[in-house]
């Protein structure tokens, strides 16, 4: 999904060349959970990019199962078997930069030594591609413990051990690498260094758009866990209508009252869960609802208002696509009474607008304040919109490579909600069902 500006013959934006991310810092630090997020927000903007994560080379190469002397950068027995690793790793990014198409990549790694970073740095070069390194220094033990416990622990290495256990190997694997850990101080380098998870951020020779683009997404970064859940505006009396705005029918006012339960339904189904599996209690979480100015959005989110602990705010960016002269007419009718129109939008269905309309890029456009809100956001947030505002979000969260032409077909029906969680290891998706048993 793509909401970017304009478009080159070579797919390439903003004339920036390639740009690889080299990552740098001890394991649960939100290294994973920063590139991905990172990563989704490039390709977002129409910026080619991938994350290339280590772990899943080593694991590639030796499997799961691997002594912790294997982290020791001082054991000189697993230097080669590391370095392989490494190496294999840089290559694949280096193909995918030059000849695969991309134009951003992240080296997800520690990293830890200023002379083999020193390395990288020259082989990227050398291949005309400008690297440009993030440190993510934590300070707070608490950060990266419960890092550790609600992310590290769920990793292909730990999936079938016990959690205790678990911990236990991989805070011996972190004690091996610090003694070799050598932060960043080459004044020649182009580096952000973040700082307790998007606390506060140093940044040094920033060059280019690319680059300052990333620093601006950076400071909207953290790694707190938290929900996001999509769901459909209840019917409106006038269904068709994108100009009426009219309220709520019967129907509209039954949902909003069964979507409100379901939705702190499965809240407390979550926290119970969490609990039970993590030890970590996140039961005082806070629930927000942003909501389209719509009378019909807002009408199905003033039933969580009446909740008490819940907030409701209404976002006028979040309102539907504006259809234009083709208001309250089907595809069909499109067809038969605007053939040419018909037949340009079956070409771009995501970037065609019909006569005093617009487009679905235009609605993504519009709204990436509030997907960089929903990256600042540290508490549960429910959105209820129109169904084409949230295809448009959906598609930010999605898998990378949903096209874009699948955008405009995404369907919101009214019988269930969305819930999204972003992980360091991809966003999990859930649908729910509004009804009272769930389905």
């Amino acid at each position: 999904m793509a909401a970017q500006l304009y478009r080159t013959h070579t797919g390439k934006l903003f004339h920036a060349g390639s740009i690889v991310i080299i990552n740098v810092g001890l394991p649960a630090r939100g290294k994973t959970h920063g590139s991905r997020s990172l990563i989704r927000y490039m390709n977002w903007l129409g910026v080619k990019s991938r994350s290339f994560h280590m772990g899943q080379y080593r694991r590639r190469l030796y499997g799961t199962d691997i002594s912790a002397d294997y982290f020791d950068l001082g054991n000189a027995d697993t230097a080669a078997a590391r370095t392989r690793a490494e190496d294999s790793c840089i290559q694949d990014i280096i193909e995918y930069l030059t000849t695969g198409g991309g134009q951003l990549a992240i080296f997800d790694a520690s990293n830890l030594g200023a002379a083999r970073r020193r390395h990288i740095r020259d082989t990227f070069e050398a291949h005309q591609i400008r690297p440009l390194f993030i440190e993510y220094i934590c300070e707070n033990e608490q950060i990266v413990d419960e890092n550790i416990r609600k992310v590290k622990i769920t990793s292909p290495d730990y999936i079938t051990m016990d959690p205790d256990t678990a911990v236990s190997d991989f805070k011996t694997r972190i004690a091996r690498m610090a003694p070799y850990y050598e932060t960043i101080d080459d004044g020649d380098l182009s580096y952000i260094k973040l700082f307790n998870v998007g606390e506060h951020l140093v940044v040094n020779n920033i060059r280019g758009y690319l680059q300052s683009r990333v620093v601006f997404y950076m400071m909207n970064l953290h790694i707190a866990e938290r929900t996001i859940y999509l769901a459909r505006s209840g019917e409106s009396s006038n269904e068709g209508s994108y100009k009426s705005d009219a309220p709520l029918s019967a129907a509209g006012h039954m949902y909003a009252q069964r979507l409100r339960d379901a939705v702190i339904r499965r809240i407390e189904e979550r926290n119970r869960h969490v609990l039970e599996k993590t030890g970590v209690d996140i039961s005082d979480r806070t629930l927000k609802v942003w909501t389209s100015t719509g009378v019909k959005s807002y009408q199905t989110a003033e039933y969580f208002a009446s909740s008490g602990s819940v907030s409701v705010r209404k976002r006028m960016l979040l309102r539907g696509l504006n259809p234009g002269m083709c208001e309250n007419l089907t595809l069909s009718d499109v067809k038969a009474r605007f053939p040419d129109e018909y037949r340009s939008y079956l070409r771009d269905p995501y970037h065609h607008r019909y006569s005093l309309a617009e487009s679905y890029h235009d609605v993504s456009v519009r709204l990436e304040p509030v997907i960089l809100e929903l990256e600042r956001e540290r508490d549960d947030i429910l959105i209820i919109a129109p169904e084409s505002a949230l295809r448009c979000i959906y598609a930010y969260f999605a898998p990378q490579g949903l096209p874009d032409s699948l955008i405009p077909t995404l369907a919101f029906p009214r019988s269930i909600f969305v819930e999204l969680t972003p992980t360091a290891y991809g966003c999990k998706e859930r649908r729910i069902g509004v009804s009272p048993n769930g389905r």
